[in-house]
């Protein structure tokens, strides 16, 4: 099991989860820590992966936090089913997929081989809220 942070309050006019016909949405989580520090920086070359791991893995486990405080546990999700990861990169950095297998295992941990399982994307992007390395959506279905 992991330890979730405090759940964050948006940043502007959005909800941090909308649950529709069984499946939660969680909108985007930029790589803060729970002091609301945010982990900024560029992934450039294979040097930057260590670093944007660990964006990954805060971004996630924001995720996580507003997801389980939304549907009242983590108990409530039956299959993650996609991670999309934006990942702040140079143009010629081709390590996402690497990058963005942090967040999965810190899913797998949270919920279990089955239930952690999930589709994904990881693409670069030129920059991201606050500066931040690295975001991710979260898209579950939720037991009926």
């Amino acid at each position: 099991m992991v330890d979730l942070p405090t759940p964050p309050k948006p940043r502007g006019r959005y909800r941090p989860v909308i649950v529709h016909r069984g499946v939660a949405y969680v909108s985007g989580q930029v790589s803060r820590d729970e002091n609301e520090v945010t982990l900024t920086g560029i992934a450039a070359g294979e040097a930057d992966i260590p670093a944007a791991q660990e964006a990954a893995r805060r971004s996630m486990l924001r995720c996580l936090s507003v997801l389980s405080d939304a549907i009242g546990g983590l108990d409530a999700v039956e299959q993650v089913l996609m991670v999309r990861g934006f990942i702040r990169s140079a143009p010629d950095f081709i390590h996402h997929p690497k990058v963005m297998d942090a967040a999965s295992d810190v899913l797998i941990d949270a919920l279990g081989e089955t239930r952690g399982q999930h589709a994904r994307a990881a693409v670069g992007v030129a920059s991201l809220p606050s500066g931040g390395m690295l975001e991710i959506e979260l898209s579950v279905a939720l037991r009926a």
